[in-house]
């Protein structure tokens, strides 16, 4: 078994470390994900509204959703340049926090292992 594979295999501990920057790449990349996936609700959710001939009230508190996929781009972009900022040395222990995420996928993803999901990126449970 090599190194990699034992490192999957092994459960977390509360000692287990992570570089700052790579904890803040991961989150990035996991914010970029939701945004994606928001911006495909949002476009299912317009061409509904548009073919249901629904209120303009209701369609314009669309502009949450399009507000609410802006700040996860301002998220993504701050974690993304906190990645780069941070110093390489600096580590900080992950296994608690990863602990707490219960979707199967994204623990994996920002525990920086491979993750299989399906190809619209939902995973079985």
């Amino acid at each position: 078994m090599g190194a990699r594979e034992a490192l999957l295999d092994a459960e977390p501990h509360a000692s287990d470390e992570m570089g700052i920057g790579e904890v803040c790449a991961l989150l990035a990349n996991e914010l970029e994900r939701i945004r994606v996936l928001g911006l495909r609700i949002e476009g299912a959710i317009c061409a509904v509204a548009v073919q249901a001939n629904v209120d303009e009230r209701v369609v314009s508190e669309l502009q949450n959703l399009d507000a609410m996929l802006q700040q996860i781009a301002a998220l993504r972009d701050y974690t993304g340049e906190l990645s780069r900022l941070a110093p390489v040395a600096a580590r900080i222990g992950v296994a608690e926090a990863l602990a707490r995420i219960t979707l199967g996928d994204v623990r994996a993803r920002l525990a920086g292992e491979d993750s299989e999901f399906y190809e619209e990126g939902w995973e079985v449970l």
